[in-house]
């Protein structure tokens, strides 16, 4: 396999309301979190805002736990909550 890309742009949630009807749909509630890309490469994790911001100092126990799967090079792309503030 080759190289991740440089960069991706984030899933967006899209507000509704309500969850779609019919076989064949999945969806997630939304909580508020903040949006984060975590790039992996060569088993390292950066971890990014949707607007580019480097959060890896920010949460270096995330990036942590990123760096723990196993892959060598990926892009990772979810909204992270927690109970306690992260900045």
């Amino acid at each position: 396999m080759g190289a991740a890309p440089d960069r991706i742009s984030p899933q967006l949630a899209t507000l509704v309301g309500a969850p779609p009807k019919g076989a064949g749909w999945v969806y997630e509630i939304k909580l508020n979190g903040y949006r984060i890309l975590s790039r992996i490469e060569s088993g390292k994790a950066r971890l990014f805002t949707r607007n580019e911001n480097d959060w890896t100092a920010k949460v270096p126990s995330l990036a942590k736990e990123v760096e723990g799967l196993p892959v060598d090079s990926a892009w990772l792309d979810g909204e992270v909550v927690s109970s306690e503030r992260l900045c």
